[in-house]
């Protein structure tokens, strides 16, 4: 069965990685129905096979040639597609039958979907926040925009706040408890954690005020989707991403 949708990545990048640890947890990663195609990072820019439309990744191309190009909405794209395909096209249809896990990872009721879009909407922002703040901060970008190593100090300061937010979410929570039944949060989560841990060498789980983010991101490392090859990250990018400017 050839595949319906093809989805553009760099496959350490922190929003793709979103997509991939979803598609993971949701028994999709290896769909012959979707095919995966990498990108990636020259001199020239991002560099993608025949199809790839300009501009960063992930981007989600569609049977009728048309992309989806944030990862939110891509995430809700297959979740929609999973949770109630249209009868009338075959290819849902088809994809909603060949996830193996059929349980909704926004939630199975308003209360619990609306927790989600709460989580989603917080990690989101830290993302956003820290990204912003190694574009400032760290060597890897500095011949290539104004940096600030204040302003990535200031920046981070936000991120951190965002995270403490989300600690609360996950107190008390069950799932940490047992085998982590995973939701989209936990994959925008997880991917922003191990991201600037592991790249960029700044532990964001560091203020002992967040204890239960911390026992999250014990459990969900150890899930098969997080697992990564030892060279995960490109080493020349690492190397300059761990080295943080400054403050004067």
């Amino acid at each position: 069965m050839s595949a319906h949708l093809e989805l553009f990545v760099l496959t350490w990048g922190v929003y793709p990685r979103r997509i991939i640890l979803y598609l993971a947890e949701k028994g999709l990663l290896f769909s012959p129905l979707i095919k995966i195609s990498p990108v990636h990072i020259s001199q020239q820019g991002m560099v993608g096979p025949d199809g790839k439309p300009p501009g960063t990744v992930p981007s989600l191309k569609l049977p009728d040639g048309t992309f989806i190009k944030q990862s939110i909405s891509i995430l809700d794209f297959f979740e929609d597609i999973c949770d109630h395909p249209d009868p009338n096209q075959a290819w849902q249809v088809n994809i909603a039958n060949s996830a193996t896990n059929r349980k909704s990872m926004r939630g199975e009721t308003p209360s619990h979907r609306a927790r989600t879009r709460d989580m989603v909407s917080l990690a989101d922002e830290a993302t956003s926040q820290f990204g912003f703040a190694c574009h400032k901060g760290t060597k890897l970008f500095v011949s290539m925009e104004m940096t600030n190593a204040l302003t990535a100090k200031l920046v981070l300061e936000y991120c951190k706040k965002n995270l403490k937010l989300l600690d609360a979410y996950y107190d008390g929570d069950k799932r940490l408890e047992g085998d982590l039944q995973v939701n989209i949060a936990d994959c925008i989560l997880f991917s922003l954690l191990h991201f600037s841990k592991d790249l960029y060498s700044l532990d964001l789980l560091s203020d002992p005020e967040l204890p239960n983010l911390k026992a999250f991101y014990k459990a969900f490392e150890k899930r098969e989707s997080a697992k990564v090859e030892e060279n995960h990250f490109p080493p020349n990018i690492k190397e300059l991403a761990s080295q943080w400017l400054p403050v004067d």
